[in-house]
């Protein structure tokens, strides 16, 4: 079960909120569908990575959520983009 720690907005212009969570238990872990860009930075097993998600066009089961893990979450604000990642290739996927 993914718990959510902290969820605020951002006084950035770039950025809707940011998050921080944690996980108890390995379960499913369905991502819901934005339409917006985002950065998730995860602590799994003492491994650190970064992922950025794209807009999702509709909620996406991605197996289950591992037990231990922790993550923080930069949502960005629509129309906000990465000249080096398009959009377009980024669309339903991470």
């Amino acid at each position: 079960m993914i718990i959510i720690d902290e969820e605020r907005p951002s006084d950035s212009p770039f950025v809707e909120r940011i998050w921080r969570s944690h996980s108890e238990g390995a379960a499913p872990f369905l991502s819901i569908a934005v339409s917006r860009c985002e950065l998730v930075v995860t602590k799994l097993h003492g491994k650190i990575t970064m992922t950025v998600r794209g807009p999702e066009t509709k909620a996406t089961p991605l197996g289950g959520s591992p037990s231990d893990g922790e993550w923080f979450g930069i949502l960005l604000k629509l129309g906000t983009f990465l000249p080096h990642l398009p959009t377009r290739s980024l669309a339903d996927t991470g």
